[in-house]
């Protein structure tokens, strides 16, 4: 039996463990909704709790104890006056976690912690930036051409090179090299010279 082994060392050091749990609690209360992995979750949302209730009876020892963990007063501010006040007739259970299932990438299971007072509001999108190009066709009235304009050196001195330069000639036209089959079809067609079959002459030639 393992005893005194509660909670979850999340593979990270206790220093690590307590300054990510206190950047995850300040994200909570600023934004009080966050995405994060399920154990993490789990392991954060009897902590953040347990402050909400601190929060409640709002003296010394309570602000002491919410500044332990967020560093940020606004929203130290906002726990005791926004939020602690609004679960004043709710016993507990402030948050409730929301599974997502595996995430790409690494297959961790993901999860949202969120107040369950949480309202989710759609955002409307803004209008979209006009582009450089978009704004240069608005400004001309219509489609804009881009023209490369040439510095009128660099075109003389391509002029006098073209000119200057000697003319080659133009390479003849070699005719092209003839087949085997061409080859022994003209064999066949040349005459023959030299003696004749028989190899005898007739007298006078």
């Amino acid at each position: 039996m393992m005893h005194n082994r509660a909670g979850r060392k999340l593979r990270r050091t206790t220093s690590h463990r307590l300054a990510m749990f206190s950047n995850q609690l300040e994200s909570l209360f600023t934004h009080e909704r966050i995405q994060t992995t399920l154990p993490k979750a789990k392991e954060l949302r009897p902590l953040a709790e347990k402050l909400i209730t601190a929060a409640k009876s709002d003296d010394l020892t309570a602000r002491r104890k919410v500044a332990r963990w967020v560093s940020d007063r606004t929203t130290v501010k906002k726990v005791f006056e926004v939020l602690a006040p609004r679960f004043v007739d709710r016993p507990g259970g402030y948050t409730r976690i929301l599974r997502l299932g595996q995430r790409r990438g690494d297959a961790a299971e993901a999860a949202i912690l969120e107040f369950v007072d949480y309202k989710f509001e759609v955002r409307e999108k803004g209008p979209k930036k006009e582009s450089l190009a978009d704004r240069a066709r608005r400004a001309a009235g219509g489609r804009v051409e881009t023209v490369r304009k040439e510095k009128p050196e660099e075109a003389e001195g391509e002029e006098t090179a073209a000119e200057g330069a000697p003319k080659k000639p133009p390479k003849s036209a070699k005719p092209p090299r003839p087949g085997k089959a061409d080859r022994g079809k003209a064999a066949r067609q040349a005459p023959t010279k030299g003696p004749s079959r028989t190899g005898h002459t007739k007298r006078g030639e």
